[in-house]
């Protein structure tokens, strides 16, 4: 806790924010899981649930996430319980004005940490001279989108790595530079 001449006094947030790395890849992987498996699953199919977060983590997934963290593509950032276990991350692709994602393991859901993952990203995107960030929300974050900002322009079809589709609603919000 600490306290302010006022006498206020306040407490450091139950997590930290810091880049993702390639050694964070299967944390990183069980946080998305938890989220989709426990919060998306009302808003979508069993079939697409187990494409988009199978039920377990195979070794090739990993690595080809190892990899794809380490193509740098991608800025990515991660939250950490005080313990340093990951509980969310998200990321943003600068050369496409596009935010993929925010996932917060469910346990952590509702605490704040979605939306400092979110406020970080977008501030990564202004210092990357990003005017606007535009991404396909899944239905069930669409609210979560909507309390920080993001603008919802259509229904959509998000393209899964198999070629299957899942409906989406495509966002986006305007960034004060």
């Amino acid at each position: 806790m600490q306290r302010y001449p006022d006498g206020m006094t306040t407490t450091a947030p139950p997590f930290q924010l810091r880049p993702g790395r390639p050694d964070d890849a299967l944390p990183i992987l069980e946080a998305q899981r938890s989220a989709i498996r426990q919060t998306a699953a009302s808003a979508y199919s069993p079939a697409i649930i187990d494409e988009w977060a199978p039920a377990v983590i195979v070794r090739e997934r990993v690595e080809s996430f190892q990899r794809w963290i380490e193509r740098g593509e991608e800025s990515i950032v991660v939250a950490m319980e005080p313990a340093g276990q990951i509980i969310g991350f998200g990321s943003i692709v600068p050369a496409n004005s596009e935010l993929r994602a925010v996932y917060v393991a469910a346990a952590y859901g509702g605490q704040g940490v979605g939306r400092a993952l979110l406020a970080r990203l977008e501030e990564l995107a202004r210092d990357a001279g990003l005017a606007e960030l535009r991404m396909d929300a899944s239905i069930n974050a669409v609210r979560f989108y909507e309390a920080n900002g993001f603008i919802s322009l259509e229904r959509g079809e998000h393209v899964m790595h198999s070629g299957g589709s899942m409906a989406c609603v495509r966002m986006r919000k305007a960034l004060l530079l």
